[in-house]
């Protein structure tokens, strides 16, 4: 796209709230003209057709947007819209599971959670209050990257072109991964000192009151697992307008 006709975007997108009937026609045509050369690989998963997504991330996340931010270059839309993506196949991928009865899921049985969190003076209010102050705390990339690879499973190298580093942030904020049909399998990584030392590691044991060298029981894995899930809970509640995100300038947009 041409800077010229960029730019002429770029002043409808700021005004969008304000347009005619005939610049609104305009601004969508132009930003639909615009994504045609983005096709994020992740799309496939979805099933719907790209000029069908591009429609609906027009009205969602460009009509729908209270964000005041536009996009610097053609490379920031195309992140908003891969974003977009991201986030449709995430909540596709949730619902597969929560609807999927083979998948053990202990969001199914929070009931039983009261007990298990008893056991260190906790109740499942604590935690949520806690995972909601924990999350809101953490930059804006950690949060995505916990929502979409620790919580969502997708592979943490989908982010790398929208978030710097993208390797070394998860890494230092400690993505866990529960397999499924495996309840324990993303608080059994805390019995790796490597893994006590992040971010995620440490919040999860200061929580359950348990030092850093402490030996891990099966309660204890079974209660962490309870608060990773509930976390996770918190983490894909938080708004985030893709719009807030300032693009990774080391991307380079693919056609």
């Amino acid at each position: 796209m041409q800077s010229e006709s960029f730019e002429r975007l770029q002043d409808l997108w700021t005004r969008r709230q304000h347009l005619t009937q005939q610049e609104l026609v305009e601004f969508y045509q132009r930003t639909i003209a615009a994504l045609v050369p983005c096709r994020p690989k992740s799309a496939a998963e979805l099933g719907d057709s790209l000029a069908d997504l591009r429609h609906q991330f027009f009205i969602e996340r460009v009509l729908e947007s209270q964000s005041d931010s536009t996009p610097a270059h053609i490379g920031a839309l195309f992140l908003y819209f891969k974003r977009f993506v991201i986030d449709l196949v995430r909540k596709l991928r949730i619902d597969k599971d929560i609807t999927d009865p083979k998948v053990h899921c202990a969001l199914s049985a929070p009931d039983a959670w009261d007990a298990a969190l008893s056991d260190y003076q906790l109740t499942q209010q604590d935690v949520r209050s806690a995972a909601e102050r924990f999350v809101v705390e953490l930059p804006h990339h950690m949060i995505l990257l916990l929502r979409h690879c620790g919580c969502g499973g997708i592979p943490v190298a989908e982010l790398a072109e929208e978030i710097a580093s993208a390797q070394y942030h998860g890494g230092k904020l400690g993505l866990v991964h529960k397999q499924k049909g495996d309840a324990d399998s993303s608080a059994r990584q805390l019995v790796s000192s490597a893994h006590r030392a992040t971010i995620l590691g440490s919040w999860v044991l200061n929580l359950l009151k348990l030092r850093l060298g402490d030996s891990l029981s099966a309660r204890d894995i079974a209660a962490a697992q309870i608060i990773l899930d509930i976390l996770c809970v918190a983490a894909l509640s938080v708004h985030l307008d893709p719009a807030s995100t300032p693009p990774n300038l080391d991307e380079r947009p693919q056609a």
